[in-house]
């Protein structure tokens, strides 16, 4: 990620050693472990916050019906367009007057 070498490294710790000193470096090590596993607690939770949302059964119960809607419409198109097909065609005379 940081494409950090081991002698750049070894710079980084030589540089972090003359600043912080070494009686202080075991509480900076110390604080810097605690709050990397904040962030990844953190980032965890973040994850499963996303996760929950889509098994989500509010969600889960709108996709079912929208996808039993979109059957119920095409039957019923299915439905019109096969009983155009069968029905008799138009000839101005209704059922009444054959029967006569």
């Amino acid at each position: 990620m940081f494409n950090i070498g081991g002698g750049e490294l070894l710079i980084i710790i030589l540089v972090i050693v003359i600043f912080i000193g070494p009686s202080k470096l075991p509480e900076v090590a110390n604080t810097l472990g605690k709050l990397s596993a904040t962030i990844r607690r953190f980032n965890q939770s973040f994850q499963d916050e996303i996760r929950n949302s889509f098994d989500d059964p509010i969600e889960e119960a709108a996709r079912k019906r929208g996808k039993e809607l979109i059957r119920e419409e095409s039957n019923e198109i299915d439905k019109s367009s096969s009983i155009g097909s069968v029905s008799k065609p138009v000839t101005g005379e209704s059922d009444a007057d054959e029967e006569k």
